[in-house]
């Protein structure tokens, strides 16, 4: 046949199916009178001829059967009229239909929403330009920071980059319109831009004239949505004279919209260039080696493959570390995908999200043996109605695939909700700002790839959970079926697909409770653990003075005299100020030697310390104790030998003993510190870290203008944050505050990554709960309902309560037990897992074991608890007549 007439055919079965069924009729029927109207002539009596005609015939409606299978798309007419029918059945039983789209429309989304987050965060490279060849370098041991001298010489050196650059963090003060508030931006080498790629929306973008020498250029670029948002889109912006940090800068362009920078978590508004850091920062480390506070971006030269990319680096580092041994010794470099830090903060996210992922794919997993117990169940009360049509002629293929399209359409229903509820819970998330000053934003709206992603894992668990009844259809004899008028003799009997189901969800479901609990231990160590200071009832007020014009002698005399105000204010306890907290983000580290060390080598170092620099009364305004020696005082002048407060943990690794008061050690410039003071060990960079050695420095020895003043007392908090507030003002209005509020609000950020784990666990946990008992009590149900005329008559016949029980629930208690046992032990197995995810906890930890075995006691007797009333309660002759 023709592809026209085909299609022509197809078309016309498809768009006049009524016309073609009249057509189809007419002509059956009118055969039929031409097979009688032969018969009557060949002398049968009319109604032998009519019986004769029919029987020669086959039937009508089988004729028509046979007509409508050899059609053009008699295949999609057939699914059609399955489509019809699952839709009615679903409409007879609307409680069925809406739990099992419920439980699934919440497996797909909770799989949907992490996939989201991790395509972008992690799978997603960077909007620029051949993204592919964007990469970050960073050392292969320690923090992902690079020095600029390092950043210059792999820019000159190389012959496999095509642009090398490097960038810094910055808070600036930006004054506009007579008030100075604080901005987060970067400063930028000249080759930035060209590594990005990215063209401008106005103007032109910083380039390598900008960054040739300090004081090269005072141009800045703002980003789009600070131009829409700060300076009103005003189209003639270009030329426009901004002060920052009270320097006078010009804007010469803007980038295109949605471009914050190559951090994914960052929102950036404002480039400038890094030739300028000296009069920005204050002091110039643009020469120091030692000095690595860079982030970098490379790209790398079209047709160069990675290995040899790698190599390439790889000798520059070699280089120079022989030729600068004092700083550089040991330098190795490596390159790692850009926009979460490298792997400094890309590993740790690539963890949890996989981690995360997984335990989203057992929801899932829990979610479709729980509607594939619901579908076996609901396909055995159906076991009459399908025998009936297997006896009139329907296949079993045929009525498998009516199942199927019936699980395809719940599916459907379930996959569309979850793409809703998935696009709502990623909008809400891009729009969320989390509890910390830094500029963090999370991008991560929805693509449209996760309505395929969605479709995909529908359909997927469609088939999944649809296949469940194959062994009940198939097994299923029409004949003794429709004798027996439906009923399942056999239950109680015999294990049957569902209980297998109903064992593994609940096993699944166990693996997500033990992961809430071991996310509720974690986050219960982390908000009780000794940090080694006391927030509690204690204010932060953050500002840099660089930011306000002051340098050296007049920071030190501010913070001086601003301390001597607040220490005034009544209900103030104690007061003092440092550089900045523990916990906050910018903690600095530098290496420690021995008294003995003459050779200041990085190989030489005892270890790594973290370092603050602080001032008179600011351990007892932090509560943090001092073990012995004395605090630090303004007599701790520059001119004075150099001292130090340092913790155990320093005294331990450097004398082996916590008795070092009065000892020695070296910074990396030769300079002996005396010990003063021990501290009690604490938290400095991470909740997670193990016990660190940190030194504690009189700021008075060396002048910072970065300024955190610790304020406790116990007066109203709003009154004491107005106090502070008009007490800096005073001093100097240009100074622009970044923090003022409880030190416990402010350290939100270190303690975010335990909450969302929480959070993102305890709702997997209480997902899992839910699917048990619906599961089990579905179950629980069906079987004493099916039974109910058997349980009548043991009772009827003497039966005690707890025999009736035993035999009307044995097994599903001891299906609750192994799914139980087995899914704890699948949950101590996941250990590794959960450690991705969650720290300072463990499944294995007695506390979490105990905390799920109850919660599982207790959801068992709750989800059986109905059938149990309903058997106990029930009246064998009430129940025998209706029988």
């Amino acid at each position: 046949m023709p592809l026209f007439v085909k299609a022509r055919s197809f078309l016309r079965n498809l768009f006049l199916s009524r016309r073609v069924e009249a057509d189809l009729d007419k002509e059956v029927h009118s055969h039929l009178e031409l097979m009688i109207e032969e018969n009557v002539r060949a002398g049968m009596p009319p109604h032998e001829a009519q019986r004769a005609a029919r029987i020669e015939l086959g039937g009508v409606e089988q004729v028509k059967e046979q007509v409508r299978d050899s059609r053009t798309g008699a295949f999609l007419d057939s699914l059609l009229q399955d489509l019809r029918f699952a839709l009615r059945q679903l409409h007879r039983s609307p409680g069925f239909a809406v739990t099992a789209v419920l439980i699934l429309a919440l497996g797909i989304a909770a799989n949907v929403i992490v996939f989201g987050v991790l395509q972008s965060l992690i799978l997603r490279q960077l909007d620029v330009p051949h993204a592919e060849q964007v990469m970050t370098l960073q050392p292969k041991d320690g923090g992902p920071f690079v020095s600029n001298p390092e950043m210059r010489d792999v820019r000159d050196d190389n012959t496999v980059f095509s642009a090398v650059a490097a960038y810094e963090f910055q808070d600036f003060g930006l004054e506009a319109n007579g008030v100075t508030r604080p901005v987060w931006g970067c400063t930028v080498s000249g080759q930035y831009f060209e590594v990005v790629g990215i063209k401008p929306f106005l103007g032109r973008l910083l380039d390598r004239a900008d960054d040739d020498h300090p004081g090269a250029s005072e141009a800045a670029v703002i980003s789009w949505s600070a131009w829409q948002g700060d300076f009103g889109a005003d189209p003639n912006i270009l030329g426009t004279t901004i002060r920052i940090d009270k320097h006078p800068y010009t804007i010469v362009g803007v980038t295109p919209e949605g471009f914050h920078g190559t951090e994914k978590i960052a929102q950036l508004d404002i480039f400038v260039p890094m030739a300028n850091e000296a009069s920005l920062d204050g002091f110039n480390w643009l020469e120091s080696r030692s000095y690595k506070n860079l982030f970098s971006l490379v790209r790398i030269k079209d047709g160069v493959p990675l290995p040899q990319a790698q190599a390439g680096l790889n000798a520059i580092a070699d280089r120079i570390a022989r030729q600068y041994p004092k700083d550089e010794e040991g330098l190795a470099l490596k390159l790692a995908r850009p926009g979460l830090i490298g792997d400094f903060v890309g590993g740790p996210v690539r963890g949890f999200l996989v981690g995360v992922m997984a335990l989203a794919g057992i929801v899932l997993l829990a979610a479709c043996a729980n509607l594939g117990s619901l579908f076996a169940a609901r396909t055995a009360d159906r076991a009459r109605e399908i025998a009936i049509r297997m006896a009139i002629g329907s296949s079993r293929w045929r009525i498998l695939r009516q199942l199927l399209v019936e699980a395809f359409v719940i599916s459907i229903l379930g996959g569309a909700s979850a793409c809703g509820l998935a696009w709502t819970a990623l909008t809400g998330l891009a729009s969320w700002h989390p509890p910390t000053r830094y500029p963090m934003k999370f991008f991560v709206l929805p693509q449209p790839s996760l309505i395929l992603m969605a479709f995909v894992i529908s359909v997927l668990a469609g088939v999944l959970f649809g296949m469940m009844p194959l062994r009940q259809i198939f097994k299923t004899d029409p004949n003794d079926t429709i004798k027996s008028g439906g009923s399942q003799s056999s239950a109680g009997r015999r294990w049957a697909l569902r209980d297998v189901l109903l064992a593994a969800q609940i096993a699944l479901c166990c693996v997500t409770v033990t992961a809430a609990f071991v996310s509720l231990r974690g986050l219960g160590k982390a908000l009780t653990m000794d940090l080694g200071f006391n927030p509690k009832n204690a204010l932060l007020t953050q500002f840099d003075l660089s930011q306000a014009g002051y340098s050296g002698d007049a920071a030190d005399h501010f913070q001086r005299q601003l301390l001597e105000r607040i220490s005034q204010i009544p209900g103030v306890e104690a007061a003092g100020y440092a550089n900045t907290t523990p916990l906050s983000g910018d903690t600095l580290v530098s290496a420690a030697f021995s008294q003995q060390s003459a050779d200041f080598r990085p190989s030489n170092k005892a270890f790594d310390t973290y370092t603050f620099d602080i001032s008179p009364g600011y351990l007892t305004a932090a509560g943090t104790s001092l073990l012995s020696g004395r605090d630090v005082s303004f007599t701790d002048t520059a001119k004075a030998p150099a001292a130090a407060i340092v913790n155990q943990e320093f005294a331990r690794r450097l004398f082996h003993s916590e008795q070092a008061v009065g000892r020695y050690f070296k910074n990396s410039d030769g300079v002996s510190i005396q010990i003063v003071g021990i501290l009690a060990d604490g938290k400095y960079f991470t909740l997670s870290e193990d016990p660190e050695p940190a030194a504690f420095f009189p700021i008075s020895q060396k002048a910072s203008t970065s300024t955190a003043i610790i304020v406790r007392s116990r007066r109203d908090t709003a009154d004491m944050v107005g106090a502070i507030r008009e007490v800096v003002l005073d001093l100097d209005r240009a100074v622009p505050i970044r923090e003022l509020g409880p030190w416990n609000t402010q350290l939100a950020l270190s303690f975010f990554p335990i909450q969302v784990a929480t959070v993102a666990l305890g709702l997997f946990g209480a997902f899992g709960l839910l699917l048990s008992i619906a599961g089990t009590f579905g179950l629980a149900s069906y079987t004493v309902s099916k039974r109910l005329r058997e349980l009548s008559i043991r009772v009827a016949l003497g039966a005690q309560a707890k025999q009736i029980l035993s035999a009307a629930l044995g097994r599903m208690l001891i299906l609750l037990a192994s799914g139980s046992v087995v899914g704890m032990l699948l949950g101590v197995a996941a250990s590794r897992l959960l450690s991705a995810v969650v720290y300072q906890a463990t499944a294995q930890d007695p506390f979490v074991l105990f905390a799920v075995a109850l919660t599982l006691l207790l959801t068992g007797t709750l989800s059986v608890a109905g059938p149990v009333r309903r058997v106990l309660h029930a009246d064998p002759a009430t129940l025998l007549r209706e029988q």
